[in-house]
């Protein structure tokens, strides 16, 4: 692949675009200041490319497979050939020498007459290519091309193009980019604009001629509050250019090589080849100094499971305050970060000398580190209203959580967002969430086991504590069938797990339910290897240690995820929890695969408790069993808070309540208790509505969501009624704004590609790391077909020359043996 860095040209063509001018291939090009050559995707280096000299290229190079044609004169001549046998009569011995002479002159006539054909037959075939060759040669030989340029805009207008202050951002240099690059329009070229932010969109869906039409989309787009798919918006591109002949073809790309949009492109590259080989001009853009926090998550409900408790709402953030391009550290951006230092030390003072500082926004430099400390205000809004504040101070690149403390005694559906004060990326300062406190959690525990009675003790406690759990008992048949509306399934291990009875679980998890699961007496070896666990939870059952009832040897859990939120306890729970108490004598060994997420592990590292999940639902796995044979974890304190925010965490009504939809992907969620002709309607965060059809599916009614690319709350309605609410929310992994180098990113398009590195930023004229030049492309076509003119001519000659000496020969052989039998005394 060649990368050729190239700068921008003055003159009435904008300077930072190859023109699309007619008459020059592939348009009237900038500067170019050095032709590098990739070694392909995920090489180290490059290295520059000596070829030198003019370069060939094609304008139809399908008319390319004609030169199979060449054969066919070859194949005529071996085929006429013929082998004689020789009989030497008394009367012709003496003429022998002569005769070879002439053979030899026939035979050489015949190899040239051989090679004219071929030459013409290769000439004509390269014509109808339509050959364009670039410098002296070209213009010596050829004419400008005359053909149409179509090209393709993407323009990156994920969120983290947004970073920036007063309108000073990537974005808005990108769009300004590709207004000077449609300006280059000439009469008959054709253009489109695609955006990168997920899902990538054509606007227009195919090419036109308008520049208005262009120009006014261009004036509409704006930068999203999703994440971007470059490897997608380049397959769209390379699809809308796929199906366009005679024209000059070509892709921009404006982007801040932001790392998450970019790094799937190589996979994409190596997966599906390039269907298109138009050349892709790169612009690179970066924002300068940004100051920038997200939150990256909110988890609700899970506090103990008690009447009139202070619901527990836990914001995770992440103070990202730095330089976009990481080591792109500009002087222009040092002179702003000195001048805003200063500014910031100022203030301090002032406040200082006030009394005022820890004021909320303020911003100090810590002496050890060098990194920046800022105070920011986190505020949680449910329905509308705000229910509570909190101010968070954070070191650059520092994460950390806030927990708000709110009192909902109302059970039924709640919707909410907490949020940030402003900074320079508002996208990813509101995170929504969705949250439903029933009436009840209904609770379904299969077994009538010692296990079972521990369960029930926990979650339903005799005394003065009021839990709202409905708990019921249920035997193991249940799990013969399909599973409907249970709320949270509790599995002891002495429930026999057949192939047929895990299959039931793992639909129920799938179409939305919850399931913990307890392994002992009841899993069957032949089941170790079952889907579901190795669909739901990414892992597979190994073997049984330690023996049930024998104490004299166990293990304890460590390695716990305390951020989890299951384990996420207080006070003496998380004592009892750090302290490793629950001993657990008996357990099976567990191989966990890449995507497995393991929520806590022995003292000898193999998983202890998993999560998985399936579909829209949630499941959570033990390695033992409650029963005191195998541990004693029902007899400690940490199995209290274990159990009520397990239910919490897995119960369907809470699970949806994280936002863990992303903007701008599809969502199928499943419904329960919904009718498949039921006449459903969705409301966007907007408020806009329409009709949505749901489907029966295998695993029950399902409703597609396709277009998410607005964060916030959407409701399906059933009438007059909301059936469910779900929260979307930004990729925070755009926050993060680091990026590729253009040469790193150029590297990711994979072999063959002809990616040209801009820069935007440099000086008209002055090319990009040097000052060598590039000539335009002349099309040598008429050149070739006036040359196979010639060659036929001369074929016709010399084949018309050898004919006539053969004619005249023949007519006196026939003459001399005509004059013989006349005068027979010659004779």
């Amino acid at each position: 692949m060649r990368a050729r860095p190239r700068s921008r040209n003055a003159g009435a063509i904008p300077p930072s675009a190859p023109s699309l001018r007619r008459g020059r291939y592939p348009g009237r090009r900038p500067p170019i200041s050095r032709c590098y050559r990739f070694t392909g995707a995920g090489s180290e280096g490059i290295l520059p490319d000596r070829r030198g000299g003019s370069r060939m290229t094609f304008l139809n190079a399908l008319m390319l497979f004609g030169l199979v044609a060449v054969a066919v004169p070859i194949v005529i001549h071996l085929f006429h050939r013929q082998r004689v046998s020789t009989v030497d009569f008394s009367s012709v011995i003496f003429i022998r020498d002569h005769h070879m002479q002439r053979s030899r002159a026939l035979r050489l006539r015949e190899l040239l007459l051989l090679l004219l054909r071929v030459l013409i037959v290769l000439l004509l075939v390269m014509a109808f290519a339509r050959p364009v060759i670039e410098g002296l040669a070209g213009a010596l030989l050829g004419s400008s091309v005359e053909q149409r340029s179509v090209f393709v805009i993407v323009l990156d207008n994920s969120y983290s193009m947004g970073a920036g202050r007063y309108g000073d951002t990537p974005f808005n240099a990108a769009r300004t980019e590709a207004g000077r690059i449609m300006d280059a329009m000439q009469p008959g070229d054709e253009g489109l604009i695609i955006l990168t932010a997920a899902p990538p969109e054509a606007v227009p869906p195919v090419p036109t001629d308008r520049t208005a039409a262009l120009s006014a989309r261009l004036s509409e787009a704006e930068v999203s509050e999703s994440s971007g798919d470059i490897a997608g918006a380049v397959r769209l591109a390379r699809r809308k250019l796929s199906g366009i002949v005679s024209a000059n073809k070509s892709i921009y790309i404006l982007s801040d090589l932001q790392r998450s949009d970019w790094e799937r492109l190589a996979v994409s590259a190596s997966e599906a080849p390039s269907e298109s080989r138009a050349p892709i001009y790169l612009y690179p853009f970066e924002a300068g100094r940004v100051e920038n926090a997200s939150i990256d998550e909110v988890s609700v409900s899970e506090g103990l499971l008690i009447r009139n408790q202070p619901e527990r709402f836990v914001a995770t953030f992440t103070y990202r305050n730095g330089v976009s391009a990481g080591t792109h550290w500009t002087a222009q951006a040092e002179q702003t970060a000195q001048a805003e230092q200063a500014e910031q030390a100022e203030q301090a003072e002032q406040a200082e000398q006030a009394g005022q500082a820890e004021q909320v926004g303020q911003t100090e430099q810590t002496g050890q580190t060098g990194r920046t400390r800022r105070t920011r205000e986190l505020r949680l809004v449910i329905n509308g209203l705000d229910r509570d504040s909190r101010q968070v101070t954070a070191e650059t690149g520092e994460a950390g959580s806030v927990q708000f403390n709110v009192v909902i005694d109302t059970p039924g559906r709640y919707s909410g967002y907490v949020e940030l004060d402003e900074d320079d990326v508002a996208a990813d300062n509101r995170r929504y969430f969705t949250l439903e406190v029933p009436d009840v959690f209904g609770v379904t525990a299969i077994g009538q086991s010692e296990s079972g009675y521990f369960i029930e003790q926990v979650l339903r406690p005799s005394g003065g504590l009021v839990t709202p759990v409905d708990v019921q008992t249920a035997s193991a048949d249940v799990l013969n069938s399909d599973l409907y509306d249970t709320g949270v399934l509790i599995v002891d291990g002495a429930v026999e797990l057949t192939p047929a009875r895990l299959s039931s679980l793992e639909r129920y998890v799938s179409s939305g339910g919850g399931v913990l699961v307890f392994l002992g007496e009841g899993l069957d070896p032949a089941a170790y290897g079952n889907g579901f666990f190795t669909g739901v939870f990414d892992c597979s059952i190994t073997s049984r240690r330690g023996t049930p009832g024998s104490k004299s040897s166990f293990h304890r859990m460590d390695q716990v995820d305390s951020e989890h939120p299951v384990f996420r306890f207080d006070g003496r729970y998380a004592e009892s929890l750090s302290a490793g108490e629950a001993r657990f004598y008996a357990s099976y060994g567990v191989d966990a695969g890449l995507g497995a997420r393991v929520i806590a592990r022995f003292m000898d590292g193999t998983p202890a408790v998993l999560e998985g999940r399936s579909g829209s639902g949630r499941a959570l796995l033990v390695a033992s069993d409650l029963n005191t044979g195998w541990s004693d974890l029902a007899l400690r304190s940490a199995f209290v808070p274990f159990m009520h925010r397990s239910v919490r965490y897995l119960h369907p009504s809470v699970t949806v309540a994280e936002g863990g939809h992303l903007a701008g992907r599809p969502i199928v969620q499943p419904m329960t208790d919904l009718r498949a002709d039921a006449g459903l309607y969705l409301e966007y965060p907007s408020g806009r509505t329409e009709t949505v059809n749901a489907r029966a599916g295998r695993h029950g009614i399902m409703v597609e969501v396709p277009d998410t690319k607005q964060p916030g709350v959407y409701a399906l309605w059933d009438g007059d009624a909301v059936v469910q609410a779900f929260a979307v929310n930004p990729d925070t992994r755009e926050s993060d704004l680091a990026r590729f180098s253009p040469e790193e990113a150029a590297g990711l398009f994979g072999a063959g590609e002809d990616v040209v590195l801009m820069d935007p930023a440099g000086a008209p004229g002055v090319p990009r790391g040097g000052t060598l030049g590039a000539p335009g492309g002349y099309e040598i076509w008429k050149s070739l077909i006036v040359l196979a003119m010639a060659l036929i001519l001369a074929e016709y000659w010399l084949s018309g020359s050898r004919t006539g000496r053969t004619g005249r020969t023949g007519r006196a052989g026939r003459a001399g043996r005509a004059g013989r039998s006349m005068d027979p005394e010659k004779a």
